[in-house]
């Protein structure tokens, strides 16, 4: 019965893993994107909770390192995915994404 996220919105049914994201929406990962997916460590993961302005929780299989690896968009992971469950375009999340020192990095790769 533990619960993540503003308002509890998310109440776990039986023990879970749950891994904080330092990523929210002051980042421009927009609170409309909760219940998308994400990879963790190359795994699609699940957005659990309400977005919050610095982080996302993320349901695991399990116990993993800090420092692991999360991608937001990406192989495996679409935009238009994250546009399709905030009912919007992918270009409007591309263009919010910050990338500021400490946040959320935008790596481009040619590919």
């Amino acid at each position: 019965g533990e619960s993540t996220g503003y308002g509890r919105r998310f109440v776990a049914d039986e023990p879970t893993w749950i891994g904080v994201v330092p990523v929210g929406y002051a980042d421009g990962f927009r609170r409309g994107m909760t219940g998308t997916e994400v990879l963790v460590d190359g795994k699609r993961r699940r957005v659990v909770g309400t977005v919050s302005m610095d982080a996302i929780a993320v349901e695991l299989d399990g116990e993993i390192a800090v420092g692991t690896r999360v991608t937001l968009i990406g192989d495996g992971v679409l935009i238009e995915e994250h546009a399709r469950v905030a009912e919007t375009i992918g270009y409007e999340i591309a263009t919010g994404l910050e990338t500021g020192p400490g946040r959320a990095r935008r790596i481009v790769l040619d590919g």
